[in-house]
């Protein structure tokens, strides 16, 4: 997986191309935050700042074999979280944090083109609240994603998916 720029940042782009890859963690403010990735766990944003080696320490097994990507609403936060963390594991925090993926879902709903015209809005809806659902299981995520993706018109995201074109 392409992780994108240096700096502990990862781009939506490289992250939506795999998002099965790394273990998401939504570190805003409040806990349980809605919207949020599917699959995300959610961590209070003191938690890590304030220890962030008992942070480490309770995902070690997981960050031995895969990346952590960290995420509050526009990145800064999620960031600042990265440069503390040590450097023995992997961690990266999502660009533009919750507000890109949010604008980014919602180009890609639009572009896609959609089996029943006269129910396009109802789907995008239903399609909406399914990837900003914490608990959206991450077949079901991954599935979504990879449709949108192969049918988007902007080559930044379709060069993320070599698959055949998909209706809803």
């Amino acid at each position: 997986m392409t992780l994108g720029d240096a700096g502990g940042w990862m781009r939506l782009e490289a992250f939506l191309a795999d998002p099965a890859v790394p273990i998401v963690v939504d570190v805003r403010g409040v806990p349980e935050s809605d919207p949020a990735i599917p699959g995300s766990i959610p961590v209070y944003v003191l938690e890590i700042e304030e220890q962030p080696e008992k942070f480490e320490q309770r995902f070690a097994a997981q960050l031995a074999k895969r990346p952590m990507l960290l995420f509050c609403s526009k990145g800064e936060s999620s960031h600042f979280l990265v440069s503390r963390l040590s450097r023995k594991y992997r961690f990266y925090s999502l660009q533009g944090g919750m507000v890109s993926y949010l604008t980014n879902i919602s180009r890609l709903l639009h572009e896609h083109p959609y089996e029943d015209p006269s129910k396009r809005g109802d789907t995008m809806v239903k399609i909406l609240a399914a990837l900003t659902n914490r608990a959206t299981d991450q077949a079901t995520y991954c599935k979504i994603i990879k449709r949108l993706l192969a049918c988007t018109p902007n080559p930044k995201f379709k060069r993320l998916t070599n698959r055949s074109r998909f209706y809803f």
